[in-house]
């Protein structure tokens, strides 16, 4: 069955990168479903309680959206129930091997993406021709117009020529998964460093991506830290700290940051300014002042996939960047907290046994990663929310043995 789990977290990863139309395809998502269903019954699992709890009780709130408007967006629903259903599925069926799979996987795109960026800072133009041959080839293939293209293993976008976007949607993405293959992968060396640690570390840079700058001068270094021996606390507070201090000290970090601050009340004039443009992002701030504007109007449960009764712009669609603030206005302030409940458990069970302190901060990377992305609603991260669903052996229970085998070790 090695096979069968190397490529439903294959698909997992696909649909979690969104690079491509097959991607973000009901056809691929349906296909990952069934193969959860697969593996369940190739393995003779019985269903657990807790998924009839969980599915229970969206059902129920999506009844209760649909006494409160008096209709529901039945397909978007669905494709949220379907994707809840799939990474639920994968992680009953191939519990810690799941993220043993998905860290293997990412240390093989994370060198495709460090060569083929190397060719893309050379001769972008030629690069792009040869990625794009199968969208230029097969329009049913065409993902973003002529300013993107994508062949499965890697992607360039116009907006971000200097930038590796590996085979995720945008830079930002690609970072947001080496960054959790990161923290596997520490967890499975006691925080000593491989050849893939520096790998992982070389990628994100070159990703130039604000979260992963974010993520590697505050939570990871308070993971080490927090792991560190007395007697070296000290040199790691001073190199956690200069490192800080360099890194938001970037143009492309603190002063970025600042900046889309500042700006965020601007991305809010089209709500009833005319554009001509499709769709307009809203930044992370923009999106949560959007959120924070809509809440009071459905503060308790949102207004779960009914997109007409939040705020749209009248001659645009509003795109919400920030993933937390997306949730909230979907599934309110109970929606979110239970969100935070099932992360702050689920991070705790990946430390728990494993020797190694610091599951808070973890939880805190998520937070960032969040914050910065509306990746929570993909079946790769349902599975990490309700990791800690899975029944634990002992209380010693680790990350990869859960399934009652020892955790490969890393060398």
């Amino acid at each position: 069955m090695q096979r069968y789990e190397q490529i439903f977290t294959l698909l997992l990863l696909l649909i979690a990168a969104k690079g491509n139309v097959i991607a973000i395809s009901d056809v691929t998502l349906v296909a990952a479903f069934l193969m959860g269903v697969y593996g369940m019954q190739t393995y003779r699992i019985a269903i657990p309680r807790f998924l009839y709890w969980i599915v229970g009780g969206y059902l129920m709130l999506t009844c209760v959206y649909f006494v409160k408007f008096g209709e529901i967006n039945f397909t978007s629903s669905m494709r949220v129930l379907l994707k809840m259903l799939t990474g639920i599925l994968a992680l009953i069926v191939m519990r810690d091997r799941l993220f043993i799979q998905f860290e293997k996987y990412m240390r093989v795109v994370a060198g495709i993406s460090l060569f083929f960026f190397t060719l893309q800072l050379l001769d972008y133009g030629t690069l792009k021709q040869f990625v794009g041959i199968f969208e230029n080839t097969i329009s049913a293939l065409n993902y973003r117009d002529s300013w993107y293209v994508n062949n499965f293993i890697f992607t360039l976008n116009d907006n971000a020529m200097t930038r590796n976007s590996g085979f995720a949607w945008e830079p930002k993405g690609f970072a947001n998964l080496l960054l959790i293959a990161l923290v596997v992968q520490l967890l499975r060396t006691r925080l000593k460093p491989t050849r893939f640690t520096w790998l992982y570390v070389i990628t994100l840079i070159t990703t130039q991506s604000t979260t992963a700058l974010v993520v590697m001068a505050t939570t990871l270094p308070a993971i080490v830290l927090a792991n560190s021996k007395i007697q070296n606390r000290v040199v790691t507070v001073i190199a956690s700290l200069a490192a800080f201090a360099i890194i938001f000290s970037l143009n492309i970090v603190g002063p970025k940051i600042a900046r889309e601050f500042e700006e965020s009340d601007a991305h809010l004039v089209y709500i009833d300014a005319e554009t001509d443009e499709k769709a307009i992002t809203l930044g992370r701030f923009g999106s949560w002042k959007l959120a924070m504007m809509d809440l009071p109007k459905n503060p308790l449960t949102g207004v779960g996939m009914q997109d007409k009764f939040r705020t749209e712009g009248e001659h645009t669609h509003l795109v919400y960047v920030n993933g937390l603030a997306d949730f909230l206005s979907r599934f309110g302030i109970l929606g979110l907290s239970f969100l935070a409940y099932c992360y702050a458990r689920s991070c705790r069970a990946f430390f728990r046994g494993t020797e190694t302190r610091g599951w808070i901060f973890f939880f805190l990377l998520l937070a960032i990663i969040f914050f910065a992305s509306a990746i929570i609603i993909s079946p790769f991260f349902f599975a990490l929310q309700f990791y800690f669903l899975l029944p634990q052996p002992n209380r010693e229970s680790r990350l990869g043995m859960n399934a009652g085998v020892q955790l490969p070790r890393v060398r």
